[in-house]
């Protein structure tokens, strides 16, 4: 009785070994890479129009100036709440994972001194874009722009 079970065990066999030898033969294909760069301050500043967020002004600089920030970044614009005005925030796109954390250190850099803690108290990041607001804004006004800002898709 056991026999006639031979060549059909012999066959599972076989056929395991063949699959697990084709997928290792033909493994299956890499998973396609999303891009880093995946918003534009364009893609900014119309989040915060659909949220009825007021935005006036946008300049685009693309120096830094002062206190050691870094440099390298692929956009940077300035704008104004007409609340606070001249005040508002800067939108900063990155090209690569490496510029936007470069200006994570930065933050944080200016974070841990008492003297520029003031000066980074909103700031957001979506992806590939940074978002520093004023700190005269309330809280709920920040956290506006912050919401915007996150539902980028």
């Amino acid at each position: 009785m056991r026999q006639q079970y031979l060549p059909l065990l012999l066959f599972a066999i076989l056929a395991f070994f063949g699959a697990a030898g084709c997928s290792v033969l033909n493994p299956p294909p890499a998973p396609t890479a999303i891009p880093f760069a995946l918003h534009t301050s364009q893609d900014v500043f119309d989040a915060f129009a659909r949220a009825g967020l007021q935005m006036q002004n946008p300049v685009k600089e693309m120096n830094v100036g002062a206190r050691g920030a870094p440099s390298e970044f692929s956009d940077r614009y300035l704008f104004e709440i007409p609340r606070i005005a001249p005040l508002g925030g800067q939108v900063i796109v990155f090209a690569t994972a490496q510029q936007l954390q470069a200006w994570q250190d930065y933050i944080e850099r200016l974070r841990n001194d008492s003297a520029t803690r003031r000066d980074v108290v909103y700031v957001y990041i979506k992806d590939n874009v940074m978002v520093q607001l004023s700190a005269s804004l309330t809280i709920a006004e920040a956290n506006a722009y912050r919401d915007a800002l996150m539902a980028l898709t």
